[in-house]
């Protein structure tokens, strides 16, 4: 009584918590007949007289009849026939009446026409394979052989009540069919919201099954309740294997289905791979005496050895797909070394045409340097500085937005068109108008450039300076920053018709420092950035290395041999004149 009351527990907690009443309703679900019920009501009560069960049995003629057959059938296996009811029930006794009046009621439960478009019959082929595999496990798990025929003949009884209350979904009958065990438990999932073993649990409960064959339909996924005495933990365990069993032949998936049988047998039972063999054998040459004795139609039956061969030949398909695959990735990565080198090649030009837009650093001008330093093959920075008259000198520096080819490509029209305008318009304001102009209207809408433009001269020490959107230019003397001059304009490509306002002051001491926010954040010992002031402290740190070796010096005490770059660095230094005549 106490498993009884459990059950019911357990399947009201399942309902609540998987929300089944919201799909399945006891009153909607199909039933064996009245009279069955009471007789397997009747074989649970203790001290019942075989009297009173034969009269149970005689009240329905059809189910004496189909007693009487299976009963007397080759498959159950009794010493001698018997002819009556009464004699039945002597030879068979409760469990073997009650697991036979179950198995039989529960065939008829639903008529072969209950689903339209449903072939019952292919359900039932798959019913036996569990309930038959079932049975072949009664002796290494101590158990009786009919009670577990009739656990594994009912264990997914769930599913076609699941397509009877769902007919349409019977088209996906062949998916769940062919489906392994815990995969057709998600399909159900997804199609009914609901399992068949939840569903099982509620019709062990509404037709008040005795408790082993009810946590068999309700527990041959999941693990039984802790509670569970041995004997039905072990029948769940049966049924768990047996699903797998039947899965050999059905699902689609055999050797995956082969392999978890084997380690299941062995975990369960200390069965070797040879045993699980044999009696996944024994399961195909069983199932048509088990129809036979069931009054079920059953068509014929694949063989082990032809499943192994199905399974082999999988194998060997999948091992062929697999060589071609590798195949097919040797070529592609072969050809995407191809392409590799090649844009490794184009790269490489690419980097030798930007470079030789910068200034030949063995054609320096007194008095004037630069160093561009790449964080990928090509940059997005640039400088440039040319002479424009006897004592007069053009520069510049600039920051393109973004990274790689993009802003390569439009450094180099950018440098393009400085060098070319700047060498006949000697207003730096002027100059960058027509270069931001140019831009606006050639480049790709959301790309602009940071720019700074100069001309000095090198006999006054006059300097003409316009600042586009860029860092604050720095004029330091040799102990301190003598003044800043930031931008005062936006970046070039933004608004077509911009005014680049020109900056005037002498340059006679110190240096006038050009720079690109890599050499600011680049990291620094401690992990922290170099940022403005620890800008201002390095260049005063080295102030006295000559011109020609400063950007190096400047760049090598925050970039170490091998450091990586994470931007584009750039330095132009103009020499004050006098610090350059001395």
């Amino acid at each position: 009584m106490a498993q009884i009351n459990g059950i019911r527990m357990l399947d009201q907690q399942l309902r609540e918590e998987t929300r089944l009443a919201d799909s399945v309703r006891p009153a909607d679900l199909p039933a064996p007949p009245k009279d069955a019920i009471r007789i397997v009501q009747a074989c649970a009560r203790p001290g019942v007289d075989s009297r009173d069960l034969a009269r149970l049995v005689a009240n329905d003629p059809v189910l004496t009849a189909e007693l009487l057959r299976v009963a007397n059938s080759a498959y159950f296996g009794l010493v001698s026939q018997v002819k009556s009811v009464s004699r039945a029930v002597t030879v068979l006794g409760n469990r073997a009446l009650r697991n036979l009046v179950l198995c039989i009621s529960m065939r008829d439960a639903l008529r072969k026409d209950a689903i339209a478009g449903f072939d019952i019959d292919v359900y039932w082929e798959d019913a036996l394979r569990r309930a038959v595999a079932a049975r072949m496990l009664a002796e290494p798990a101590g158990l009786d052989a009919e009670e577990c025929f009739t656990a594994g003949l009912l264990q997914d009884f769930g599913l076609l009540v699941l397509l009877y209350l769902h007919p349409g979904q019977v088209s996906h009958w062949e998916h769940l069919a062919s489906a392994t065990p815990e995969t057709r438990r998600d399909i159900e999932i997804d199609l009914f919201h609901a399992t068949h073993d939840e569903v099982g649990l509620t019709l062990a409960n509404t037709w008040d099954l005795p408790p082993d064959l009810a946590f068999a339909m309700g527990y041959h996924h999941d693990e039984p309740p802790e509670e569970t005495d041995g004997a039905t933990y072990r029948l769940c365990q049966v049924a768990h294997c047996a699903d797998w069993m039947a899965a050999v032949y059905r699902s689609e998936d055999k050797r995956t289905a082969i392999q978890q049988v084997r380690n299941l047998l062995a975990g369960y039972f200390e069965a070797s791979a040879e045993h699980a063999d044999y009696l996944l054998q024994q399961v195909s040459e069983r199932v048509a005496e088990a129809a036979s004795a069931m009054g079920m139609r059953v068509g014929e039956q694949t063989t082990f050895d032809e499943v192994l061969r199905e399974a082999n030949l999988r194998l060997a398909e999948e091992n062929l797909s697999y060589q071609e695959l590798t195949w097919r990735l040797e070529q592609a990565l072969g050809e995407r070394d191809r392409y590799a080198a090649e844009l490794q090649r184009e790269l490489e030009l690419a980097r030798e045409v930007q470079q030789s837009l910068l200034p030949d650093v063995e054609l320096e001008l007194p008095g004037i340097t630069g160093l561009n330093l790449s964080a990928k093959a090509v940059s997005g920075d640039f400088y440039d500085y040319f002479q424009v008259g006897d004592t007069r000198y053009a520069f510049c520096l600039a920051d393109v937005s973004g990274k790689g080819m993009n802003a390569a490509l439009l450094m180099a029209k950018t440098a393009s068109l400085f060098r070319c305008l700047g060498k006949g318009i000697h207003d730096p304001g002027k100059l960058l108008a027509m270069i931001n102009r140019e831009i606006f209207e050639t480049s790709i809408r959301g790309m602009f450039i940071t720019m700074v433009a100069g001309v000095v001269d090198r006999r006054s020490g006059e300097v003409v300076l316009a600042n586009a959107g860029h860092l604050p230019a720095l004029h330091m003397g040799c102990a301190a920053l003598m003044a800043e001059y930031p931008s005062k304009a936006p970046p070039l490509g933004i608004m077509p018709d911009s005014l680049f306002p020109n900056e005037h002051f002498s340059l006679q001491d110190g240096c006038l420092y050009l720079y690109t926010d890599g050499l600011l954040e680049a990291k620094v010992e401690g992990g922290g950035r170099l940022e403005h002031r620890g800008l201002l402290r390095l260049l005063k740190d080295q102030a006295a290395v000559p011109l020609t070796e400063r950007p190096r010096a400047i760049t090598r005490a925050v970039v170490g041999d091998g450091s990586v770059l994470e931007d584009d660095l750039t330095l132009v230094i103009v020499e004050g004149c006098r610090a350059h005549a001395e």
